[in-house]
């Protein structure tokens, strides 16, 4: 069973790991994701499954709108509803946080990720030509955004 939590601070390595695992061509470094996580408005969170950590998501809170860092599943893990669990938990913190939307970039050749994306609600808004390296050619990045329905406060 898939247990998402909140990572601290001090859990920039197990973030590093965890991205190093699902983007191997482009991981980034512990010190990386220690800067990120220590930005106004970062949060981040890691899914666990039988205590082990198999995907993490980073996040920030820009005041209306939330934009997706990063959402990373280890490929062996992939596909049994981690990532959708991790999007579903940072979409439900952003509209805890007053967010009104939220966004992210994907490359266009992602095609697992644009089906979790939209499958999920977010929309393309925008892209970004030649913004992904792959080798030596580009990926357009695609820009995407959903909707955050408020909490009402009845509930």
């Amino acid at each position: 069973m898939t247990a998402i939590e909140p990572v601290t601070s001090a859990g920039a390595a197990v973030l590093a790991v965890l991205h190093a695992a699902a983007f191997p061509e482009e991981p980034w470094s512990e010190q990386t994701m220690a800067t990120i996580l220590s930005l106004p408005g970062c949060f981040a969170l890691v899914a666990t499954d039988g205590g082990v950590p198999v995907g993490c998501i980073m996040a920030r809170d820009l005041g209306d709108e939330c934009e997706i860092l990063s959402l990373g599943v280890d490929p062996e893990r992939r596909r049994r509803g981690c990532g959708v669990a991790l999007l579903r938990a940072t979409l439900s913190e952003s509209r805890r946080r007053g967010c009104r939307s939220a966004v992210l970039e994907v490359a266009e050749d992602n095609l697992a990720a644009l089906a979790l994306y939209a499958a999920t609600g977010f929309q393309r808004v925008g892209r970004r030509p030649c913004y992904y390296r792959r080798g030596k050619c580009y990926a357009e990045g695609l820009i995407l955004r959903i909707g955050l329905p408020p909490i009402s406060a009845n509930r």
